[in-house]
């Protein structure tokens, strides 16, 4: 005889219980078989290719219970595959809607205290992968990306992508990257509310950081500053003569790809028609300097587009007046 099937109503309520007796006793086999088998039967439910009645019952019934709380609660104390469907059940019951209500996303933005779980979760060595996947999935939520980047533990990851751990490290930037760029209009507000703390930050981690961290921040860097959605950021950044020196450092650095991103970023303070005039003074009183170096920068580089915006660069340092 067939074995019936377990409602999504049994299966929330079964697992949540299952992990509670955990809580007490965190080895107990018997539980955690159950919760690998209960996570199991909610991840085919929650991955059928169409959002079934038995997904919305299961998110429903996962709400009633607080489930996606228990998951997070319990992640590190997981088995790695058991853990992997927990970030995958807990995902799916954020993206999926219920009579046009996000049911489970309501629920976690009344949860600060959660949502620090998540992200510090990147100081929990074995599950910090598998936390790091559930707060990129967050930061594609604009309710819980603009929680996320106004809580305070939105700034650990500038230490999270300094970590000596390459896959932390590299996995800590991905998120920064995600959140900052996903919904472009809540991360401009951010950037802006938040502009000197930011910034300080950023400057610190493109002085301190690894290889790997410098190149990517650099060049994420550049992309926020050229996206139409940061105006207000780019025109406050490029009217700082301390970024614009910074930038004609970074483009002496000893790695080629370093000096790439930092001349990205330093075309457009020259590109500014309205420089202030500290900008101005500096960029004249080394124009002879930038335009001989810059004649030879990176001249093998198979980049047609780069050509043709150094050209354009070193035409608007020679239209800059003589240094007297």
């Amino acid at each position: 005889m067939f074995k019936r099937a377990r409602t999504p109503e049994e299966l929330a309520t079964k697992c949540t219980d299952a992990l509670d007796k955990l809580r007490r006793d965190r080895a107990n086999e018997e539980q955690l078989e159950r919760v690998r088998k209960y996570l199991t039967e909610m991840r085919t439910i929650l991955l059928s290719p169409d959002v079934s009645t038995q997904s919305r019952a299961l998110v429903k019934a996962a709400s009633k219970v607080s489930l996606a709380t228990q998951l997070v609660e319990h992640l590190r104390n997981l088995p790695f595959e058991t853990r992997k469907d927990a970030a995958t059940v807990f995902n799916c019951l954020i993206r999926t809607e219920v009579d046009g209500q996000e049911v489970v996303v309501e629920e976690l933005s009344d949860s600060p205290e959660l949502l620090e779980v998540i992200a510090t979760g990147y100081e929990v060595t074995d599950a910090a992968l598998t936390y790091g996947a559930i707060l990129r999935d967050l930061c594609r939520n604009q309710t819980l990306v603009r929680k996320i980047l106004y809580a305070e533990s939105f700034w650990k990851l500038f230490e999270y992508m300094q970590l000596q751990t390459f896959e932390i490290a590299s996995d800590a930037m991905a998120t920064f990257r995600e959140a900052l760029t996903r919904h472009k209009d809540i991360a401009a507000e951010f950037l802006m509310a938040n502009y000197d703390r930011f910034f300080k930050e950023y400057t610190e981690l493109l002085e301190k950081g690894n290889y790997v961290t410098r190149r990517q921040s650099l060049k994420l860097l550049g992309e926020l500053l050229l996206d139409s959605a940061n105006v207000q950021v780019m025109l406050k950044y490029v009217a700082e003569v301390e970024n614009m020196c910074f930038m004609m450092n970074l483009l002496r650095d000893e790695s080629k790809s370093i000096q790439f991103e930092a001349f990205h970023i330093f075309k457009v303070f020259v590109a500014n028609p309205e420089k202030p005039a500290m900008v101005s003074t500096i960029l004249t009183k080394n124009k002879a300097k930038l335009i001989t170096y810059l004649q030879d920068f990176q001249t093998t580089r198979e980049d047609e587009s780069f050509h043709s915006e150094r050209t354009m660069l070193l035409e608007l340092l020679a239209d800059l007046p003589d240094a007297e």
